[in-house]
């Protein structure tokens, strides 16, 4: 195609996006957009336009700014691709075109605003959306109490929430956080690793873990949905961050929902409707560890060290009363026993198979 000035202005007034502007990019597509683009500046540059100059230089203008963001669509490996969702807040509009992470109470978009990378959690119906209201209030309080402490780190960023009206007319909350990159699910590094880890590796794992719910527990609040899914850790600075706070409630409530594919890793007092404590959440971590170190069936392998097999016995007392409930001690008892097995803390690389 040849292009001039009019053909241009006129493609740019009818473009939604950057694809309908420079179409299909073929052969290796950072370099045949940047042919197409000089193809179109040399066709729009005021210096090739002599009398149009206004036109020239706003045709210009708008080619630089599709031409921004076909790039950054690039980087993202979303050109070409269908849009799966755009939802507008009072803040700005979130755009996402990977397909989303289906959970048990939402579908959660990767999503760009105004430059920035987020994840949009839209309930899935309008029945979850308290769990997603609980959600946030919970965040919104870690953040605010946890400010410029150590611990913040072990908690996701709420960014903002807002609802959406479906096509039925129903309106579903919508959470936004920021992502943490190169991070893993303890599900994820459960299938890599399905014959468990090593007793030193899953220790800083359930290390944080413990930090994360003691912190959570003195600000009066149950996370209630400790599972492989719902802990992520980054292997290159052995944070973890304790995530999906839909199912937490203030110390002494029943839980309003569970997680059905973890459903044998709840506390008996879950399926009683009786009020979860910090035991629940103690007896839910060390289901997690024991997984971790490759037993199942609350049961740790039997080469597991012995004091850590202790300690997981007493968070795994089925009578909440006589469990476990400080994870500020299980978590002081722990270090202990570390120190014991394997001497002063020390960094040990971890990586994902």
């Amino acid at each position: 195609m040849v292009f001039t000035l009019d053909n241009l202005i006129e493609l740019m007034l009818r473009a939604s996006t950057p694809e309908e502007v420079f179409g299909v990019l073929s052969g290796t597509s950072e370099e045949a957009l940047r042919r197409r683009y000089r193809e179109m500046a040399r066709a729009a540059h005021p210096d090739h336009n002599p009398g149009q100059w206004v036109a020239a230089n706003e045709a210009f203008r708008r080619l630089q700014e599709w031409y921004a963001t076909a790039q950054q669509k690039l980087a993202e490996g979303s050109y070409g691709q269908r849009e799966r969702i755009r939802l507008t807040s009072p803040t700005g509009t979130y755009s996402g075109y990977r397909e989303p992470i289906v959970g048990d109470l939402c579908e959660i978009y990767p999503v760009r605003c105004n430059g920035a990378a987020a994840l949009l959690k839209v309930a899935s119906s309008p029945r979850n959306s308290d769990l997603l209201q609980a959600e946030a209030a919970a965040l919104r309080r870690l953040d605010e109490q946890l400010e410029g402490q150590a611990l913040r780190a072990h908690f996701p960023t709420w960014v903002e929430s807002f609802r959406l009206r479906d096509a039925s007319g129903s309106q579903r909350q919508v959470n936004v956080l920021r992502p943490e990159p190169e991070s893993y699910t303890l599900a994820e590094v459960l299938r890599a690793y399905p014959q468990g880890l090593h007793p030193a590796d899953a220790a800083w794992m359930f290390n944080r873990i413990l930090a994360a719910l003691a912190s959570a527990h003195s600000l009066g609040l149950v996370h209630g949905a400790v599972l492989p899914a719902h802990v992520l850790i980054r292997p290159s600075d052995h944070n973890g961050i304790l995530i999906d706070w839909c199912y937490s409630v203030a110390i002494g409530e029943p839980l309003k929902a569970i997680s059905p594919d973890y459903a044998d890793d709840y506390p008996p007092e879950v399926a009683a409707r009786q009020g979860a404590t910090p035991a629940s959440d103690l007896y839910m971590a060390a289901r997690l560890l024991v997984r971790l170190l490759g037993g199942s069936a609350g049961q740790p392998p039997a080469a597991t060290p012995r004091p850590i097999a202790a300690l997981l016995r007493a968070c795994l007392i089925p009578a909440p009363a006589r469990r476990h409930n400080d994870a500020w001690q299980v978590l002081a008892d722990f270090r202990s026993i570390l120190g014991d097995l394997y001497g002063p803390p020390a960094f040990r690389p971890f990586r994902m198979q």
